[in-house]
């Protein structure tokens, strides 16, 4: 049985020449969708069609769909939506259960062709739609599936452990940032006598002196237990209350967390890639099943680039003429699913042979002042190969096969190395060396550039 994903890719790579097939481009919004309905590469069928976002609607829109499909004799439908919010769920599962081939145009896309239209900034939904159609009919389209019940519901607990998290760094963030001053100098440690008034779990929040030797990585917190000294007397009735209000608050939260967590490993334990991640050095239970989520099916993809986009950690640069800038990661994808990856590769590195790997990642950028977070993205990188190696073949992680620490080499070529290569320009000539940026050039697009002088009075070098 053919997969949804070789499907989609038969379909996109006949979407610019194929004529026979129902183009519906259907904007999404909470109350009322607007839909434009074409004849692909041919004319429009429908100029507007408003479809409001209930169950009899959608089968309006269906019958209206059959009546098209009879009139100009075609056979299959294709329907490109744009994930606005989970607005398009419902709509796309009724089309995909009556067999219309569900596509998705992502946000950024539209976003920039729609000016290409008219030429205008103006925006208004059968625009939009329009858009829509213009962008399913040039191919510019993504795969969409809703995943099976157990990968839906991660994702469900994934959204709620986010937010749960986002709500922790409120809470710290408002007794850093707006009690603890009204305690004292901002720069000085809070008194011992005065901590002891605090109640535990802010005491755990509040930073210690500098003195204290601190471990790496680790915020500098006080002592829950606090320390000695005469009691500082009741806090002000007003800071008090805030204290009770974000104590009570900081306690709901950290128990919204801890039970999301447990559901969420009570969840992905059934799943076979769950076992299979867990192998890997620095995957731990809540990671591996945040992994899980945002990954979906390994059966979507078909080779590791794929994988690697999703991720944002592909190697994007930028270039003209004589000129190019530093290769860096793009960024794009997922955010969530490249800060597992980076967690796992901080959890990683606590092993000896993870750690001898880091530390020659950072040797081979000496003087770069990001050279420890650079190792670590390059590890997080590492890591998501391992990932689709390890679920691809279904054979747990074997540290024999990579463990070792790397050979340390430069990543590109020196210009004499590349002389001799066949095809390889001239020493004076071609593209500039991309080199790692040094000291305060680490924040800059590029670490070197070559300019040729140019003609008239002004020349740079």
């Amino acid at each position: 049985m053919q997969s949804e994903s070789s499907a989609f890719r038969e379909l996109k790579a006949d979407l610019r020449t194929r004529r026979d097939r129902l183009r519906v481009g259907i904007d999404i919004a909470k109350r009322q969708h607007v839909a434009q309905v074409r004849l692909a590469h041919t004319r429009i069928l429908e100029q507007r069609f408003d479809v409001a976002n209930t169950g009899a609607d959608f089968e309006r829109l269906w019958r209206h769909l059959q009546q098209r499909q009879a009139e100009t004799g075609v056979t299959e439908i294709v329907c490109a939506v744009e994930p606005t919010g989970t607005y398009h769920e419902a709509l796309a599962q009724f089309l995909e259960a009556h067999g219309v081939d569900v596509v998705l145009v992502a946000n950024q896309v539209a976003h920039h062709n729609r000016r290409t239209l008219d030429g205008t900034w103006g925006k208004s939904d059968p625009k939009d739609a329009h858009n829509l159609c213009d962008l399913l009919e040039r191919g510019v389209v993504l795969f969409y599936s809703l995943p099976d019940e157990r990968i839906a519901t991660l994702r469900r607990l994934v959204r709620l452990l986010r937010a749960a998290r986002v709500e922790l760094g409120a809470c710290k963030a408002r007794f850093r940032n707006t009690l603890l001053p009204r305690l004292g100098p901002a720069g000085d440690a809070v008194p011992p006598a005065l901590l002891a008034v605090l109640p535990a779990p802010l005491r755990r929040l509040c930073p210690v002196p500098a003195e204290t030797p601190r471990r790496r990585g680790r915020p500098r917190t006080a002592d829950p237990g606090g320390e000695g000294g005469a009691p500082a007397g009741p806090l002000p009735p007003g800071l008090a209350g805030e204290c009770t209000d974000l104590v009570a608050r900081l306690t709901a939260v950290q128990a919204r967390l801890a039970t999301i967590e447990a559901e969420l490993v009570r969840v992905a334990q059934p799943l076979p890639a769950y076992t299979l991640l867990r192998t890997i050095p620095g995957i731990g239970p809540t990671l591996g099943a945040i992994l899980l989520a945002e990954l979906g099916d390994i059966a979507w993809y078909t080779h590791f680039g794929q994988l690697r986009k999703l991720a944002g950690l592909d190697i994007q640069r930028v270039a003209s003429g004589q000129w190019a800038g530093t290769g860096r990661i793009s960024r794009c994808g997922r955010p969530l699913l490249r800060w597992a990856l980076y967690q796992a590769a901080l959890g990683a590195a606590r092993t000896p042979c993870w750690r001898a790997r880091r530390e020659v990642l950072i040797a081979k950028r000496q003087g770069d002042r990001f050279a420890f977070l650079k190792a670590n993205v390059e590890l997080a990188a590492k890591l998501l190969r391992l990932v689709w190696g390890v679920w691809r073949s279904g054979q747990p992680y074997d540290p024999a096969r990579v463990d070792g620490a790397p050979a340390a080499r430069p990543a590109i070529a020196s210009p004499k190395a590349r002389a001799g290569r066949r095809g390889a320009p001239p020493l004076d000539k071609g593209q500039a060396e991309i080199v790692e940026p040094r000291g305060n050039q680490a924040g800059r697009s590029s670490g070197r550039r070559a300019l040729r002088p140019r003609s008239g009075t002004s020349r740079r070098a």
